[in-house]
């Protein structure tokens, strides 16, 4: 199958996970734990792909592309430094616009807010990157990219939408914001991918694989793994971070990724 086809296929795939994600919290039929647990599960899928697949891919890359090693990096630092300087500066944003200096257990006003919902906008460009990149190391490791980032995103839309309940905004218009969300990650991995993907050369998607790791690091020590631990700080969580990192492990010892 054409390889634009296949990403193509996987976005739309990405697009139905986020919508039917943001429609369940009208039905009443998941609740908050449930989408913790999500959470959870997908943390370990992403220090899983980060650990095993992704870096160590961007690594031969750069190997074989006659890039040094520290060059690598930097990449990854660059990626890491870009999502902590977006979030810092759309937080800062939020509590001088708000006030607010505390918000307990209060999301809901973070999340629903402009400058946040433009936050968390550019975050999922990112993610639209990251997943391009790692589609490109492989249709294997795209594959469980792609798993991996329809159950992050359905935990955000979830939660997302539960917190656009308490909002100002009607059911139509909080779906069509949902809706416009969602298809920020498939359209900015789409146009990344048009951009990258007549690379042939070995060794040149080295950069872009280690930059795409920075920001998955981020998004997984900074986001993922604070938000795991936020309604259950018990061993099941950790249990279940574990349980992602050992799924990753084992497909990517069953399906080592070749040139």
């Amino acid at each position: 199958m054409d390889a634009m086809l296949l990403f193509i296929i996987y976005s739309v795939l990405l697009i139905a996970v986020s919508l039917i994600a943001a429609y369940l919290p009208q039905t009443g039929r998941l609740n908050d734990k449930s989408a913790h647990m999500m959470i959870a599960l997908s943390t370990g899928i992403f220090m899983g792909l980060m650990v095993f697949m992704l870096l160590p891919e961007g690594l031969e890359e750069c190997e074989e592309g006659g890039i040094d090693t520290h060059f690598a990096m930097y990449a990854l630092l660059a990626g890491f430094l870009v999502i902590m300087v977006v979030d810092t500066v759309m937080k800062h944003r939020h509590l001088a616009t708000c006030g607010c200096h505390m918000h307990d257990d209060g999301h809901e006003h973070r999340v629903t807010s402009m400058s946040s919902f433009i936050g968390l906008a550019i975050h999922a460009a990112c993610d639209g990157l990251a997943l391009a990149a790692m589609f490109m190391a492989g249709e294997e490791v795209g594959f469980m990219a792609t798993v991996g980032l329809c159950i992050h995103k359905f935990a955000e839309l979830f939660s997302l939408s539960s917190t656009m309940l308490l909002s100002d905004l009607d059911k139509k218009a909080s779906m069509i914001r949902l809706g416009l969300f969602s298809l920020i990650t498939p359209i900015a991995g789409i146009l990344f991918f048009l951009l990258f993907s007549d690379m042939e050369v070995e060794g040149t998607l080295g950069i872009p694989l280690t930059f795409a790791a920075g920001t998955l690091l981020y998004v997984i020590a900074c986001n993922m793994i604070p938000e795991s631990f936020h309604r259950d700080r018990s061993y099941k969580t950790l249990i279940l971070i574990l349980i992602g990192i050992a799924i990753m492990m084992a497909v990517a010892l069953a399906f080592p990724h070749s040139h």
